[in-house]
């Protein structure tokens, strides 16, 4: 005997899931089962795993310290920094004015409220 299903409601997909199963509920008899098989879960290997974890941690934070790792991020920050203020220093805007700085702003923020309204209307 085949039944069908009419969605009258227009319930989604999630919830026509989650009513079948709830009609579909079986519970099994355990006696015991998850509990003897926790206490055979191998201890010694997490033991292992954690004690290998802080080991390397330990390495890696003596290399850090051995290497002059602060140094270096801070070499490395105002290397980045450098760099960036001399990207700033070559930007000439001879031919542009100020209107034409502005026009462009705006057409930018024009663009990006149009695609956060245009991804709010697919969302929906």
């Amino acid at each position: 005997m085949t039944e069908k299903f009419e969605n009258k409601n227009l319930l989604s997909d999630e919830e026509l899931v989650a009513m079948f199963f709830d009609e579909n509920r079986q519970e099994l008899a355990d006696e015991g089962f998850s509990h003897q098989v926790m206490h055979r879960l191998p201890t010694r290997s997490v033991r292992l795993n954690r004690i290998w974890t802080a080991l390397c941690s330990v390495v890696g934070v003596v290399f850090f310290i051995l290497f002059d790792g602060f140094g270096q991020l801070k070499h490395l920050a105002l290397t980045a920094l450098g760099n960036f203020e001399s990207f700033l220093n070559s930007i000439e805007l001879n031919g542009m004015t100020i209107l034409m700085i502005l026009a462009a702003l705006w057409l930018f923020a024009a663009v990006a409220a149009w695609n956060l309204a245009e991804d709010r209307d697919v969302i929906s």
